[in-house]
C-alpha cells in the first residue's frame, strides 16, 4: 500500500459533530445546557482525542457540556454511540461528521 493511499485513511483527531433537530420532532431540554446554536451554526460540537492518552471527548466551541457529555472513550465509535443515544432521548440527531 503506497503512502498516499494508508493516509487517506487516516482521519482527523478532532471531528466536527452536526446536530439537527429531527424533523417534525422539537428539541427537548431536561436541564436546560443543551445550546441552541448548534442548529444556527453559532456554536460547534467537536469530538477529540487526546494525544497523551489516546481517549476520545465531546467539547463545545463554547460553552459548557451537559453533564452526560463528559465521559472519555476508548474509541470513536464508542462516544458516538453514545452520542447518538444521548441526542436522540433530546429529539436530535447527529446527520454528518466533518473530518
Amino acid at each position: 500500500m503506497s503512502q498516499e493511499q494508508n493516509s487517506s485513511k487516516m482521519r482527523s483527531s478532532d471531528r466536527v459533530l452536526v446536530v439537527r433537530p429531527i424533523e417534525g420532532k422539537t428539541a427537548i431540554s431536561t436541564t436546560g445546557l443543551l445550546d441552541n446554536r448548534l442548529f444556527t451554526g453559532g456554536n460547534t460540537l467537536h469530538a477529540t482525542m487526546e494525544t497523551e492518552s489516546c481517549l476520545w471527548r465531546l467539547r463545545y466551541d463554547t460553552g459548557v457540556l451537559p453533564e452526560q457529555l463528559k465521559q472519555k472513550f476508548t474509541s470513536f465509535r464508542l462516544l458516538k454511540q453514545h452520542a447518538d443515544r444521548y441526542f436522540l432521548k433530546r429529539n436530535l440527531e447527529i446527520v454528518e461528521v466533518k473530518d
